[in-house]
């Protein structure tokens, strides 16, 4: 494309070009008149020695019309001579008359032309330009409502890590099982926390990455219009380096972010584990309790069976008691040993000391 310097040089060297050409006319119009001047001059002498030669005296006649007559000859083929060189002269000055007016007009539509070019390279280059601005405006909007986003979501990040501490120290002073739903529930709440951010994460990349793409493109169409304009080259190198800057800086600021979920998935993970733990000392705790409060039943039906043989003499009685003792302890699927003895020897003696040894039994049993 012309720019206007060249259009203007082209239209000077024009001028100049016309110039010379005038100048050559005007040259061979000189040599023209200075060529006429002397026909005329040849002519006017030819005529007075014409007159001259009427002479009265005859004796010299003859040598005076042989030198008039080789005199006339050479005039007249000088004469001819400057004819031809005038008419040359004359053909060559109407052709470069034609010539400079041919040119002239050739060159006064190429200045022209050249004029309508720059006015229209002026015009689409300041159209251009507004393009280009409004294009550039719009990407340090983008960047800058990408930078707001990343705040917030470095805010949100801090917040999250900020939670989880605090469901740490929660975490650590805990230990009772009335604790363990609000953990969950926590839990959950951090574990979708975490996914929310994981999302938002990836769409930030997906617009991080849309608007790496978008700056290559305004890269790619700022190098093209380099050559065009010096400054709309500046503004676009520094609003490229701007924007590698902020590429730059979003890049840090996603790998912080990225660093933090995956900080807060391992935190979530250790209150997991944590959890599985507590539920697990819980679990063995209350097998513990069941097992402790069986063995306390025993031992308390024991005592009540003790202290029934002692206070009567009652032998039904005793023996129905004993026999449902021994029912709930070892199940209801064996038939009390005490009425078996009783079934044997009813002396009271021999019916404490057997009922002693079957309390022994069944306390032994309860410690196994």
């Amino acid at each position: 494309m012309m720019t206007g310097n060249t259009l203007r040089s082209e239209g000077l060297k024009a001028m100049e070009a016309c110039k010379s050409l005038a100048l050559e006319l005007e040259q061979s119009k000189r040599q023209v008149a200075e060529l006429e001047e002397r026909v005329n001059k040849l002519q006017s002498d030819q005529s007075s020695k014409n007159m001259n030669l009427v002479d009265p005296t005859e004796s010299s006649a003859a040598a005076q019309e042989i030198g008039i007559n080789v005199e006339a000859d050479e005039l007249k083929t000088e004469f001819s001579n400057l004819k031809d060189e005038v008419n040359q002269l004359r053909a060559a000055v109407e052709d470069s008359e034609r010539k400079y007016q041919e040119e002239c007009i050739q060159n006064t539509l190429q200045i022209r032309s050249a004029y309508e070019i720059v006015e229209h390279t002026k015009y689409e280059s300041i159209q251009r330009e507004t393009e280009w601005t409004s294009r550039l405006s719009a990407a340090k909007a983008d960047m800058e409502e990408l930078k707001e986003k990343l705040m917030k979501n470095e805010a949100e990040l801090q917040m999250i890590s900020d939670e989880n501490k605090g469901l740490n120290v929660q975490l650590e002073v805990m230990q009772s099982v009335d604790r363990e739903s609000e953990l969950q529930d926590e839990l959950k709440k951090s574990e979708s926390l975490l996914a929310d951010l994981r999302a938002s994460l990836s769409d930030k990349e997906t617009e991080l990455q849309s608007t790496t793409e978008e700056n290559e493109m305004l890269k790619s169409e700022i190098k093209k219009r380099e050559m065009e304009s010096a400054k709309v080259n500046d503004e676009a190198l520094a609003l490229a380096e701007a924007a590698r800057i902020a590429e730059r800086e979003a890049l840090m600021k996603l790998g912080y972010l990225s660093e933090e979920a995956d900080k807060s998935s391992r935190k979530a993970a250790r209150v997991i584990e944590e959890l599985d733990a507590v539920q697990t000392t819980n679990s063995d705790m209350e097998a513990e309790l069941r097992r402790l409060k069986v063995q306390s039943d025993q031992w308390r039906k024991a005592a009540e069976a003790a202290a029934a043989m002692l206070s009567t003499n009652n032998n039904g009685r005793y023996v129905e008691r004993t026999g449902s003792l021994d029912y709930h302890t070892i199940g209801g699927k064996l038939r009390s040993p005490l009425s078996e003895d009783m079934d044997i020897d009813y002396s009271p003696k021999k019916k404490n000391g057997t009922m002693l040894k079957k309390i022994g039994s069944l306390l032994k049993k309860g410690h196994k």
